[in-house]
């Protein structure tokens, strides 16, 4: 098994590094067999809202505890935020040394009509994260809410008796193996998927309409490598004990498809599957924590759309105070992870930074067409971060279970003396 798992993802490397060539050699024949990588994603998409649905059900259900709920989702939640300040505090960083005041007439080479901007309130923002039909929010495929769905009710599980609890976690169990089967048989047909998919964007791809933003791609470009290959790693070595590189190549695959569908949740299944094979991550964590990653944890998105912002902001010949700054950084947190729910909420939310900054709002026509192009290695730093994160919440939540146990067993062998004897 692990052998073929072995060629199934080198030949999904090699196709795509096969499908940069045809895209650049073979832009018409890419374009026409976009078809092939579209039923890929469609398949993949298909097994999403039943694994989210179920893997976060099971994993919060078969919690022995409140307080082990607690803990996991404290870890998750204190990993999330942690990581996405570093990376936007990074691409802050990027944007000061980096980012060079840009001339009066560049900024007049794409405009957009502000009038097609919405707006978005604070009310649409919480009201987001709450399902109030689950139906409709399963046949939309709002994540989040789907999340949040599956969250309550594992949680009102653990309050059953034990005989119904361990028969809907039994049945929830069963029902994850039978995606897994089914996600395996779809990944059979990945390396001819990813070649398409990754042939299709590069042929569609205009160079010359990026001309003009070296130093916005520089930029991204450098704090991205510094988030991938120095702050993420040293959060796998420090935190997680682990080989922060060898890991890397391990979940290579699951990186190949973020890339090559731009899609953190398309790629959940995938995601679960290499680190539960690769890396003997649980399931329990697995199911709790890829989930919300994938809707929350938008470490690349944070470290982007900053400099985004940023180099708007000097196109438009704005000094930030620090205050600005600050401004930037909370409201890139809170588009970054909070938006997921909202139809075309990253760029309202892009659009009221903006105006809050003074910053004019035709300038969002160069965040849309720079978008295009780093949507998919932006996508593939946050599959990253959930995969590192996943694999560190596990080694701890692993710790607490052994002290855990460690602690009952010492017990059982103690002598039981009277308060008396203890004197």
């Amino acid at each position: 098994m692990n052998s073929k798992i072995l060629r199934l993802e080198n030949l999904t490397f090699v196709a795509a590094l096969l499908g940069v060539a045809a895209g650049f050699l073979a832009p018409h024949f890419s374009v026409q067999i976009g078809i092939l990588g579209e039923m890929f994603l469609t398949l993949l998409k298909l097994m999403i809202i039943p694994l989210i649905f179920v893997s976060v059900f099971a994993a919060v259900a078969k919690q022995s505890s409140q307080g082990e709920l607690s803990r996991l989702g404290f870890k998750t939640v204190g990993y999330f935020f942690s990581t996405s300040a570093i990376a936007c505090v990074t691409g802050m960083l990027a944007a000061t040394f980096l980012l060079p005041r840009a001339e009066n007439g560049v900024a007049g080479f794409i405009k957009y009509d502000a009038s097609k901007l919405g707006s978005i309130t604070f009310d649409q923002f919480l009201l987001s994260f709450l399902p109030s039909n689950i139906v409709k929010s399963l046949a939309n495929g709002e994540i989040i809410q789907i999340v949040i769905f599956s969250l309550l009710m594992g949680a009102a599980c653990m309050k059953l008796q034990s005989d119904r609890k361990n028969l809907l976690v039994a049945v929830s169990e069963a029902a994850q193996d039978l995606i897994m089967t089914v996600i395996q048989w779809i990944l059979v047909i990945a390396p001819i998927g990813i070649f398409s998919l990754v042939a299709n964007v590069i042929a569609k791809t205009e160079a010359s309409s990026l001309a003009g933003l070296g130093w916005l791609f520089a930029a991204v470009t450098a704090a991205s490598l510094i988030h991938c290959l120095i702050t993420l790693p040293a959060f796998g070595y420090f935190m997680g004990g682990f080989h922060p590189y060898k890991f890397i190549v391990n979940v290579k695959e699951a990186l190949l498809v973020a890339l090559a569908t731009a899609s953190s949740s398309a790629t959940l299944p995938v995601s679960t599957r290499v680190l539960q094979e690769k890396e003997n991550v649980s399931p329990k964590t697995t199911g709790f924590v890829l989930p919300l990653g994938a809707t929350l944890n938008m470490d690349g998105s944070a470290l982007y759309q900053v400099l985004v912002v940023l180099f708007l902001g000097q196109m438009a010949g704005i000094d930030f105070s620090l205050s600005q700054k600050f401004l930037v950084f909370v409201f890139v947190m809170l588009s970054s992870s909070g938006t997921a729910g909202i139809p075309g909420g990253g760029l309202m939310m892009m659009g009221a930074m903006l105006q809050m900054l003074g910053i004019p709002l035709e300038l969002i026509g160069i965040y849309l067409l720079v978008d295009r192009f780093w949507d998919p290695p932006i996508t593939a730093i946050n599959v990253l971060s959930d995969l590192f994160g996943t694999k560190i919440i596990d080694r701890f939540m692993n710790q607490v279970s052994v002290d855990s146990s460690t602690a009952k067993e010492f017990g059982s062998i103690l002598p039981h003396t009277s308060g008396q004897d203890s004197l």
